[in-house]
């Protein structure tokens, strides 16, 4: 029978040691990988009302009816309209807004224009210490289609609760959204009326 030279014995401990090295680095690379991915993944994951709807590919998630598009433009006018944001957090929302609006819209608001219009809006709204607590879309049957030159189109109201100085106010504003690309999208919109409220109403309004 024969035995293990002991130089074999050294060759083979060797070995057993550098497969051991081997395998608790590649453990220590592998940890290390897996702690980068969480930290990016808890860098990269949305937390705020601003982050969430910035972060909102509307190309691959865009609301599927007139109700989910309004409730969408509610959420967007309440974060631009009450939160202190960044300019690159403002210009980020502008941009999710125009995604909203139909080609005859976008043709009919230049890019500019609208962005200084809106700021203008934005900023005399927060000097006056205006708030958005609230905002409501009509849903069901309160939502009228109607075909108008071959082109499917909606017509649907929101209406926001506004406290200011502790006054409440409700007003309204009515859509019309037209069918592009199986998208319903903002064809126009006008103030409609303001009426008084009280907070027990602006509280209990429906926002989700």
């Amino acid at each position: 029978m024969k035995t293990i030279s002991d130089k074999t014995r050294k060759n083979i401990v060797g070995f057993s040691f550098i497969m051991c090295l081997i395998v608790i680095g590649s453990m220590a690379v592998y940890y290390q990988y897996m702690k980068r991915q969480r930290l990016d993944a808890a860098v990269q994951t949305p937390t705020t009302e601003v982050e969430k709807l910035i972060a909102k590919d509307l190309n691959q998630g865009y609301p599927e009816t007139p109700t989910e598009v309004m409730k969408l433009w509610g959420r967007l006018n309440q974060c631009m309209y009450n939160t202190t944001l960044t300019e690159e957090e403002d210009e980020a929302l502008f941009k999710q807004l125009r995604l909203m609006y139909s080609k005859d819209l976008i043709a009919e608001n230049a890019e500019e224009t609208h962005r200084s219009s809106l700021k203008s809006e934005l900023t005399s709204f927060k000097d006056e210490k205006k708030k958005i607590v609230s905002y409501s879309a009509e849903t069901g049957t309160a939502v009228q289609y109607k075909t108008i030159n071959e082109r499917e189109c909606a017509y649907i109201t929101i209406s926001y609760f506004i406290n200011e100085n502790r006054n409440y106010s409700k007003s309204f504003q009515d859509f019309i959204l037209v069918k592009e690309g199986g998208k319903w999208k903002i064809l126009g919109f006008k103030a409609k009326s303001q009426a008084s409220s009280s907070k027990e109403e602006a509280a209990s309004n429906t926002t989700s």
